[in-house]
């Protein structure tokens, strides 16, 4: 019984950590997109004046370069999701692998008794 309370226990810390690391993604999602409308902002207001500090050629492939990373910090929430549902996965048949083991332990001496008795009988 302990042996299930400390695997529900690793389970829970488990899924902490996984879900920290989620949180963690998605923050550096939303810091790239910040970043990504600071520069846009900043490429609306430097084309009012009429003056441009970059080239425009520059400032696309700055941006090219930000919806990349963008992309990429998706590709990595996604696959942290995978992990996750994947690990999920796996614990569960842990676990009842475990409790088809307490099961049978439970239910083999039952079954050696009636077998003793058979063998009385007879």
């Amino acid at each position: 019984m302990q042996l299930l309370l400390l695997l529900l226990l690793l389970l829970l810390l488990l899924l902490l950590l996984l879900l920290l690391l989620l949180l963690l993604l998605l923050l550096l999602l939303v810091v790239v997109v910040l970043l990504l409308l600071l520069l846009l902002l900043l490429l609306l207001l430097l084309r009012r004046r009429r003056r441009l500090l970059w080239p425009p050629v520059l400032l696309l492939l700055l941006l090219l370069l930000l919806l990349l990373l963008v992309v990429l910090v998706l590709v990595l929430v996604l696959l942290a999701l995978r992990l996750l549902l994947q690990l999920l996965l796996l614990l569960l048949l842990l676990l009842l692998l475990l409790l088809l083991l307490l099961l049978l332990l439970l239910l083999l001496p039952l079954l050696l008794s009636s077998q003793g008795t058979k063998d009385q009988q007879a």
